[in-house]
């Protein structure tokens, strides 16, 4: 291999581990969690597109591995769903009104849950109100 496309491989490689990295590191399971939790607290009203409407999982990954996003944040937001899942493992089978009594029930009487709805909700804001080419808003 020549040097020239021994360099190109490389950083293109280096690029794509880079984005890859929070897709390794949020399962399935976690996604679909955030996903109802978006739901929850960005239900579609007739005023506002719901969470899924304006893309808020989709911005969330599209910006997580920004060398801006803070660390601890990127933090917050991944172990805080990977505790919940391990705190209540049977939230996804719970209805949408039970759901919603769990997630108020607990940022209620959790300071840690309280900043992780906190966060998810500061970035569900953000995903409704930012530039499309961020990743959310994209019905905009």
């Amino acid at each position: 291999m020549k040097r020239r496309n021994f360099i190109k491989f490389s950083t293109i490689t280096i690029l794509l581990s880079k984005e890859l990295l929070v897709a390794k590191t949020i399962s399935s399971k976690e996604l679909l969690t955030l996903s109802n939790i978006y739901e929850i607290l960005f239900p579609k009203t007739n005023e506002m597109p719901s969470a899924k409407e304006f893309n808020a999982i989709n911005y969330l990954l599209e910006n997580i591995n920004h060398k801006s996003f803070l660390d601890y944040d990127k933090d917050l937001v991944i172990q805080g769903t990977k505790d919940f899942i391990s705190n209540f493992p049977d939230f996804l089978t719970l209805n949408k009104k039970e759901q919603k009594e769990l997630i108020y029930s607990i940022v209620n009487t959790n300071d840690y849950a309280q900043s992780w709805i906190s966060k998810l909700l500061t970035l569900g804001i953000e995903a409704l109100f930012a530039d499309p080419i961020y990743g959310g808003n994209t019905s905009q």
